[in-house]
Protein backbone atom coordinates (compact mmCIF):
# COMPACT_ATOMS: atom_id res chain seq x y z
CA UNK A 1 0.00 0.00 0.00
CA UNK A 2 2.66 2.33 0.82
CA UNK A 3 4.18 1.42 -2.79
CA UNK A 4 1.43 2.08 -4.07
CA UNK A 5 0.42 5.48 -2.92
CA UNK A 6 4.12 7.10 -2.92
CA UNK A 7 5.65 5.23 -6.16
CA UNK A 8 9.15 4.67 -4.78
CA UNK A 9 10.90 3.32 -1.82
CA UNK A 10 13.36 6.15 -2.14
CA UNK A 11 12.69 9.37 -0.55
CA UNK A 12 9.58 9.78 -1.90
CA UNK A 13 8.29 7.20 0.16
CA UNK A 14 8.85 9.87 3.10
CA UNK A 15 7.22 12.83 1.21
CA UNK A 16 3.94 10.93 0.52
CA UNK A 17 1.19 10.33 3.25
CA UNK A 18 1.51 6.44 4.32
CA UNK A 19 2.01 4.02 7.31
CA UNK A 20 5.97 3.82 6.61
CA UNK A 21 6.22 7.83 6.62
CA UNK A 22 4.20 8.03 9.33
CA UNK A 23 6.36 5.57 11.20
CA UNK A 24 9.63 6.90 10.09
CA UNK A 25 8.47 10.51 11.45
CA UNK A 26 7.42 9.49 14.68
CA UNK A 27 9.77 6.62 15.37
CA UNK A 28 12.66 6.36 14.10
CA UNK A 29 16.08 6.90 15.29
CA UNK A 30 19.98 6.40 13.92
CA UNK A 31 20.94 2.69 14.19
CA UNK A 32 17.16 1.62 13.96
CA UNK A 33 15.22 -0.90 11.37
CA UNK A 34 15.14 1.23 8.26
CA UNK A 35 12.66 0.40 5.47
CA UNK A 36 13.69 3.77 2.93
CA UNK A 37 15.41 2.84 -0.02
CA UNK A 38 15.18 0.14 -2.59
CA UNK A 39 18.29 -2.10 -1.09
CA UNK A 40 16.13 -2.66 1.87
CA UNK A 41 13.36 -4.80 1.40
CA UNK A 42 14.26 -7.11 4.26
CA UNK A 43 13.90 -4.25 6.51
CA UNK A 44 10.42 -3.15 5.16
CA UNK A 45 9.26 -7.07 5.26
CA UNK A 46 10.37 -7.67 8.99
CA UNK A 47 8.52 -4.22 9.67
CA UNK A 48 5.16 -5.10 7.90
CA UNK A 49 5.63 -8.72 9.54
CA UNK A 50 5.86 -7.50 12.81
CA UNK A 51 2.78 -5.74 11.76
CA UNK A 52 0.96 -8.47 11.12
CA UNK A 53 1.90 -10.74 13.99
CA UNK A 54 1.21 -8.18 16.53
CA UNK A 55 -2.14 -7.88 15.00
CA UNK A 56 -2.93 -11.66 14.56
CA UNK A 57 -2.09 -12.23 18.17
CA UNK A 58 -4.20 -9.42 19.16
CA UNK A 59 -1.31 -7.89 21.13
CA UNK A 60 -1.72 -4.81 19.58
CA UNK A 61 1.37 -2.23 20.56
CA UNK A 62 0.20 0.63 18.62
CA UNK A 63 3.76 1.74 17.07
CA UNK A 64 2.66 1.06 13.85
CA UNK A 65 -0.34 2.17 12.63
CA UNK A 66 -2.64 2.78 9.62
CA UNK A 67 -2.28 6.58 8.16
CA UNK A 68 -4.50 6.81 5.16
CA UNK A 69 -8.23 6.03 4.69
CA UNK A 70 -7.17 3.24 2.35
CA UNK A 71 -4.58 2.02 4.97
CA UNK A 72 -7.32 2.29 7.57
CA UNK A 73 -9.95 -0.19 5.44
CA UNK A 74 -7.21 -2.83 5.09
CA UNK A 75 -5.98 -3.10 8.65
CA UNK A 76 -9.72 -3.78 9.49
CA UNK A 77 -10.31 -6.22 7.02
CA UNK A 78 -6.86 -7.78 7.80
CA UNK A 79 -7.87 -7.94 11.53
CA UNK A 80 -11.35 -9.59 11.09
CA UNK A 81 -9.78 -12.32 8.49
CA UNK A 82 -7.03 -12.54 11.58
CA UNK A 83 -9.32 -12.66 14.33
CA UNK A 84 -11.00 -15.97 12.89
CA UNK A 85 -7.83 -17.32 11.56
CA UNK A 86 -5.87 -17.02 15.06
CA UNK A 87 -9.23 -18.91 16.54
CA UNK A 88 -8.58 -21.84 14.50
CA UNK A 89 -5.27 -22.06 15.15
CA UNK A 90 -6.07 -21.88 18.52
CA UNK A 91 -8.88 -24.28 18.33
CA UNK A 92 -7.09 -26.89 16.74
CA UNK A 93 -4.23 -27.01 18.90
CA UNK A 94 -6.96 -27.04 21.57
CA UNK A 95 -8.03 -30.38 19.92
CA UNK A 96 -5.09 -31.76 19.32
CA UNK A 97 -3.71 -31.42 23.20
CA UNK A 98 -7.54 -32.92 24.39
CA UNK A 99 -6.70 -36.07 21.49
CA UNK A 100 -3.30 -36.74 23.11
CA UNK A 101 -4.75 -36.19 26.49
CA UNK A 102 -7.49 -39.00 26.16
CA UNK A 103 -4.83 -41.54 24.53
CA UNK A 104 -2.61 -41.03 27.49
CA UNK A 105 -5.96 -41.46 29.23
CA UNK A 106 -6.90 -45.12 27.57
CA UNK A 107 -3.72 -45.77 27.74
CA UNK A 108 -2.63 -45.24 31.95
CA UNK A 109 -6.44 -47.24 32.35
CA UNK A 110 -5.02 -49.81 30.26
CA UNK A 111 -1.81 -50.00 32.14
CA UNK A 112 -3.76 -50.20 35.39
CA UNK A 113 -6.16 -53.12 34.46
CA UNK A 114 -3.21 -55.01 33.46
CA UNK A 115 -1.27 -54.41 36.73
CA UNK A 116 -4.21 -55.31 38.41
CA UNK A 117 -4.76 -58.44 36.55
CA UNK A 118 -1.08 -59.37 36.96
CA UNK A 119 -1.75 -59.04 40.57
CA UNK A 120 -3.82 -61.67 40.42
CA UNK A 121 -1.85 -64.21 38.72
CA UNK A 122 -0.95 -67.49 40.75
CA UNK A 123 2.85 -66.80 41.12
CA UNK A 124 3.49 -70.60 41.24
CA UNK A 125 2.29 -73.73 39.55
CA UNK A 126 3.72 -76.79 41.05
CA UNK A 127 3.09 -78.16 37.63
CA UNK A 128 5.92 -75.77 36.07
CA UNK A 129 8.56 -75.92 38.86
CA UNK A 130 10.70 -78.65 37.36
CA UNK A 131 9.66 -78.51 33.97
CA UNK A 132 12.69 -76.79 31.36
CA UNK A 133 9.76 -75.83 29.25
CA UNK A 134 7.73 -73.27 30.63
CA UNK A 135 7.66 -70.99 27.81
CA UNK A 136 4.69 -69.01 27.06
CA UNK A 137 3.70 -69.97 30.64
CA UNK A 138 6.26 -68.75 32.39
CA UNK A 139 5.32 -66.41 35.62
CA UNK A 140 8.00 -64.06 35.28
CA UNK A 141 8.18 -63.47 31.26
CA UNK A 142 4.13 -63.21 30.29
CA UNK A 143 3.81 -60.33 32.45
CA UNK A 144 6.31 -58.43 30.99
CA UNK A 145 5.45 -59.47 27.93
CA UNK A 146 1.91 -57.92 28.40
CA UNK A 147 3.16 -54.56 29.31
CA UNK A 148 5.42 -54.63 26.28
CA UNK A 149 2.24 -55.42 24.17
CA UNK A 150 0.42 -52.95 25.55
CA UNK A 151 2.89 -50.30 24.89
CA UNK A 152 3.41 -51.64 21.57
CA UNK A 153 -0.36 -50.71 21.02
CA UNK A 154 -0.15 -47.35 21.91
CA UNK A 155 3.11 -46.87 19.77
CA UNK A 156 0.91 -47.88 16.94
CA UNK A 157 -2.26 -46.15 17.33
CA UNK A 158 -4.68 -48.32 17.99
CA UNK A 159 -5.65 -49.67 21.76
CA UNK A 160 -7.56 -53.03 19.70
CA UNK A 161 -6.28 -56.51 19.23
CA UNK A 162 -8.79 -57.96 16.78
CA UNK A 163 -11.56 -56.28 15.29
CA UNK A 164 -13.38 -56.73 12.38
CA UNK A 165 -11.29 -54.49 9.30
CA UNK A 166 -13.92 -51.61 9.25
CA UNK A 167 -15.01 -50.79 12.44
CA UNK A 168 -11.32 -49.73 12.90
CA UNK A 169 -13.35 -46.49 12.24
CA UNK A 170 -16.08 -45.70 14.96
CA UNK A 171 -18.02 -43.95 12.25
CA UNK A 172 -18.34 -47.13 10.80
CA UNK A 173 -21.07 -47.69 13.93
CA UNK A 174 -23.41 -44.74 12.05
CA UNK A 175 -23.11 -46.69 8.23
CA UNK A 176 -25.67 -48.25 6.71
CA UNK A 177 -24.84 -52.09 6.05
CA UNK A 178 -24.18 -51.52 2.15
CA UNK A 179 -22.24 -48.17 3.07
CA UNK A 180 -20.23 -50.18 5.94
CA UNK A 181 -19.83 -53.02 3.17
CA UNK A 182 -18.36 -50.36 0.72
CA UNK A 183 -16.22 -49.07 3.15
CA UNK A 184 -14.36 -51.71 4.01
CA UNK A 185 -13.86 -52.69 0.15
CA UNK A 186 -12.06 -49.43 -0.34
CA UNK A 187 -10.28 -50.08 3.44
CA UNK A 188 -8.79 -53.56 2.10
CA UNK A 189 -9.19 -53.66 -1.69
CA UNK A 190 -5.57 -53.04 -2.41
CA UNK A 191 -4.65 -56.00 0.33
CA UNK A 192 -7.14 -58.56 -1.39
CA UNK A 193 -5.00 -57.95 -4.47
CA UNK A 194 -2.17 -60.23 -2.66
CA UNK A 195 -4.59 -63.11 -3.13
CA UNK A 196 -5.30 -64.10 -6.82
CA UNK A 197 -8.64 -65.63 -6.97
CA UNK A 198 -9.39 -63.02 -4.54
CA UNK A 199 -8.14 -60.08 -6.83
CA UNK A 200 -9.91 -57.61 -9.46
CA UNK A 201 -8.89 -60.02 -12.17
CA UNK A 202 -11.90 -62.45 -10.96
CA UNK A 203 -14.22 -61.14 -8.40
CA UNK A 204 -16.12 -58.03 -9.23
CA UNK A 205 -16.37 -54.93 -6.58
CA UNK A 206 -19.80 -56.58 -5.02
CA UNK A 207 -18.04 -59.93 -4.36
CA UNK A 208 -14.56 -58.68 -3.07
CA UNK A 209 -16.80 -56.25 -0.81
CA UNK A 210 -18.68 -59.67 0.91
CA UNK A 211 -14.95 -60.70 1.64
CA UNK A 212 -13.72 -57.25 2.72
CA UNK A 213 -16.64 -56.87 5.42
CA UNK A 214 -15.62 -59.97 6.70
CA UNK A 215 -11.85 -59.39 7.50
CA UNK A 216 -10.26 -59.29 10.36
CA UNK A 217 -7.28 -57.39 12.18
CA UNK A 218 -5.13 -58.74 14.76
CA UNK A 219 -2.19 -56.89 16.83
CA UNK A 220 0.02 -59.91 17.87
CA UNK A 221 3.12 -58.94 20.23
CA UNK A 222 6.62 -60.17 19.55
CA UNK A 223 6.83 -63.94 20.90
CA UNK A 224 3.27 -64.76 20.63
CA UNK A 225 2.51 -67.86 18.28
CA UNK A 226 -0.55 -67.81 16.09
CA UNK A 227 -1.76 -71.46 15.44
CA UNK A 228 -4.04 -72.13 11.92
CA UNK A 229 -6.18 -74.59 12.29
CA UNK A 230 -9.49 -75.61 13.22
CA UNK A 231 -9.06 -77.94 16.59
CA UNK A 232 -8.53 -75.25 19.17
CA UNK A 233 -6.43 -72.79 16.56
CA UNK A 234 -6.08 -69.28 17.79
CA UNK A 235 -7.50 -67.82 15.04
CA UNK A 236 -9.04 -70.85 13.26
CA UNK A 237 -8.31 -71.26 9.16
CA UNK A 238 -8.18 -68.50 7.09
CA UNK A 239 -5.43 -66.61 4.63
CA UNK A 240 -2.96 -63.82 6.67
CA UNK A 241 -1.64 -60.88 5.40
CA UNK A 242 1.02 -59.33 7.13
CA UNK A 243 0.90 -55.71 7.27
CA UNK A 244 3.60 -54.38 9.65
CA UNK A 245 5.76 -56.29 11.20
CA UNK A 246 8.60 -59.86 10.84
CA UNK A 247 7.41 -63.28 11.46
CA UNK A 248 8.15 -67.33 10.80
CA UNK A 249 6.07 -69.28 9.34
CA UNK A 250 5.18 -72.69 8.66
CA UNK A 251 2.95 -75.06 7.06
CA UNK A 252 1.61 -78.64 8.72
CA UNK A 253 2.10 -79.72 11.74
CA UNK A 254 4.77 -78.80 14.21
CA UNK A 255 7.50 -81.49 14.08
CA UNK A 256 10.89 -81.49 15.74
CA UNK A 257 12.74 -78.52 15.82
CA UNK A 258 15.05 -79.77 12.90
CA UNK A 259 12.06 -80.50 10.83
CA UNK A 260 10.45 -76.76 11.71
CA UNK A 261 13.44 -74.93 11.12
CA UNK A 262 14.06 -76.39 7.67
CA UNK A 263 10.35 -75.42 7.39
CA UNK A 264 10.18 -72.23 8.29
CA UNK A 265 10.10 -68.72 6.27
CA UNK A 266 9.96 -65.96 6.69
CA UNK A 267 7.23 -63.08 6.03
CA UNK A 268 6.97 -59.39 6.32
CA UNK A 269 4.41 -56.81 5.62
CA UNK A 270 3.15 -57.70 2.47
CA UNK A 271 3.53 -61.55 2.29
CA UNK A 272 0.71 -63.61 2.67
CA UNK A 273 0.50 -66.97 4.12
CA UNK A 274 -2.09 -69.60 3.97
CA UNK A 275 -3.13 -68.62 0.05
CA UNK A 276 -3.57 -72.32 -1.29
CA UNK A 277 -3.51 -74.06 2.26
CA UNK A 278 -6.95 -72.70 2.75
CA UNK A 279 -8.31 -74.33 0.49
CA UNK A 280 -7.58 -77.42 1.71
CA UNK A 281 -9.92 -79.51 3.65
CA UNK A 282 -9.18 -80.14 7.42
CA UNK A 283 -7.81 -84.33 7.25
CA UNK A 284 -5.01 -82.77 5.23
CA UNK A 285 -1.89 -82.09 7.10
CA UNK A 286 -1.28 -79.03 5.18
CA UNK A 287 -4.15 -77.71 6.35
CA UNK A 288 -3.02 -76.75 9.75
CA UNK A 289 0.13 -73.66 10.27
CA UNK A 290 1.50 -71.71 12.40
CA UNK A 291 2.99 -68.11 12.43
CA UNK A 292 6.03 -67.40 15.26
CA UNK A 293 5.67 -63.53 15.63
CA UNK A 294 9.20 -61.73 15.73
CA UNK A 295 8.65 -57.96 16.13
CA UNK A 296 5.00 -56.71 17.08
CA UNK A 297 2.65 -56.85 14.19
CA UNK A 298 -0.56 -56.05 12.54
CA UNK A 299 -2.34 -59.21 10.50
CA UNK A 300 -5.56 -59.04 8.27
CA UNK A 301 -7.23 -61.99 8.43
CA UNK A 302 -9.76 -63.62 5.74
CA UNK A 303 -11.87 -66.55 7.17
CA UNK A 304 -11.67 -69.47 5.20
CA UNK A 305 -15.78 -69.20 5.15
CA UNK A 306 -15.53 -66.20 3.30
CA UNK A 307 -13.15 -67.30 0.93
CA UNK A 308 -14.91 -70.41 0.24
CA UNK A 309 -18.05 -68.51 -0.12
CA UNK A 310 -16.74 -66.20 -2.88
CA UNK A 311 -15.36 -69.32 -4.82
CA UNK A 312 -18.78 -70.77 -4.26
CA UNK A 313 -20.64 -67.53 -5.68
CA UNK A 314 -17.17 -66.91 -8.66
CA UNK A 315 -17.34 -70.98 -10.12
CA UNK A 316 -14.36 -68.80 -13.19
CA UNK A 317 -12.31 -68.21 -9.95
CA UNK A 318 -12.28 -71.37 -8.92
CA UNK A 319 -12.09 -72.57 -12.47
CA UNK A 320 -9.38 -70.74 -13.63
CA UNK A 321 -7.36 -70.05 -10.29
CA UNK A 322 -8.35 -71.54 -7.21
CA UNK A 323 -8.37 -75.15 -8.34
CA UNK A 324 -4.68 -75.81 -9.38
CA UNK A 325 -3.75 -74.17 -6.15
CA UNK A 326 -5.81 -76.37 -4.47
CA UNK A 327 -4.04 -78.94 -6.57
CA UNK A 328 -0.63 -77.72 -5.45
CA UNK A 329 -1.56 -77.60 -1.91
CA UNK A 330 -2.72 -81.21 -2.24
CA UNK A 331 0.07 -82.71 -3.73
CA UNK A 332 2.62 -80.74 -0.97
CA UNK A 333 0.41 -81.66 1.88
CA UNK A 334 1.27 -85.60 0.33
CA UNK A 335 4.74 -85.09 0.58
CA UNK A 336 4.04 -83.32 4.20
CA UNK A 337 2.35 -86.54 5.12
CA UNK A 338 4.81 -88.73 3.97
CA UNK A 339 8.06 -86.98 5.48
CA UNK A 340 5.81 -87.13 8.71
CA UNK A 341 5.41 -90.89 8.36
CA UNK A 342 9.05 -91.36 7.77
CA UNK A 343 10.17 -89.69 10.90
CA UNK A 344 8.03 -91.31 13.00
CA UNK A 345 9.45 -94.16 15.10
CA UNK A 346 8.46 -97.65 14.64
CA UNK A 347 7.13 -100.07 17.12
CA UNK A 348 9.26 -102.62 18.24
Amino acid sequence: LAFAQSGSFEDDLLNTDNWISYWYNQTYQEGMINPVGDNNDKNRYVLSLFWSLQTITSIGYGNIVPFTPLEWWFGCFFMLIAGVLWAYIIGSLVNVAAELQIQRGLHRTRNDEVNEMIGHFNKRDPALDDSCERGIYDTEMFPKRLKKYIHAQKMSGKLTSMIKIGRFYPVMESLSPEMQRVSSFMLVREYLEHVPYLSSRFLSMEERSLVAKECIGFDFPAGEVIHISEDGGSIGRGICIILRGTALAMHGKVGNFSERRKRYSVVTAGHTFGVSDVLLEDEHARSKGQIEVITFSRVLFIPRKSVLAALERNQNAWKQCARWKYVLAAMYSSRIESRLTETQPKNG
